[in-house]
């Protein structure tokens, strides 16, 4: 019996994710609501908080699958491009293959930014853990430009160049003011990675 209501639990919880990762994506995630993912999977609102403590914890396991998901991508995109292996050429593709995963799932993407920015609440180890790995991808390239630099000032380049071709992205998905047109994101991400790597190589030297 035991076995068989963890089951259960296991299928509910499954399927709240499912419905939660089609709502977000059709709707964005200010636009989920208990009650409708509770409606669809047939089960009371108070069921979902027996499984998640609360609805953001819903969203960071929505969240989890998107950040999979661009890992995936990543890698199938590093495994089709032997040029991959050469430093500039990692980290430019990474920059293309974020802004190909953005552009096909702007509002997943986004709800991963909108939950953290909630500052009353604290992004899941799993989640923080998924995002030190994706920044791996681009310490990887850069210990290559840069064989002398510590892990921490790695570490701090590869967010400054993922923060720079983020805002690139976020402000083409955005439409606002100084947006970049979505068909020169991709040059641009490109001009942008070139010339970061340009630059430190130049310092290093």
């Amino acid at each position: 019996m035991a076995k068989k209501t963890q089951e259960r639990r296991e299928q509910l919880r499954r399927s709240l994710i499912d419905i939660a990762e089609r709502r977000i994506a059709e709707s964005g995630y200010p636009a989920l609501t208990a009650r409708e993912v509770a409606g669809e999977a047939g089960c009371a609102v108070g069921a979902i908080y027996n499984i998640f403590p609360d609805m953001d914890a819903l969203v960071a396991a929505v969240n989890l699958g998107t950040v999979a998901r661009l890992e995936a991508a990543v890698a199938a995109a590093f495994a089709r491009d032997p040029s991959s292996a050469l430093p500039k050429r990692a980290l430019t593709l990474l920059g293309q293959t974020y802004f190909e995963f953005v552009l096909a799932n702007p509002r997943l993407w986004s709800a991963i930014f909108e939950l953290g920015f909630r500052a009353s609440k604290d992004v899941p180890e799993r989640q923080v853990a998924e995002h030190i790995h994706l920044i791996g991808h681009i310490v990887k390239p850069l210990r290559q430009l840069l064989p002398q630099e510590s892990e921490e000032r790695l570490s701090l380049l590869a967010k400054s160049l993922f923060s720079a071709v983020h805002g690139i992205v976020s402000l083409g998905q955005q439409r606002r003011f100084m947006a970049v047109p979505p068909a020169e994101i991709a040059e641009q991400i490109t001009f942008i990675v070139e010339a970061f790597c340009d630059g430190v190589v130049a310092r290093r030297g």
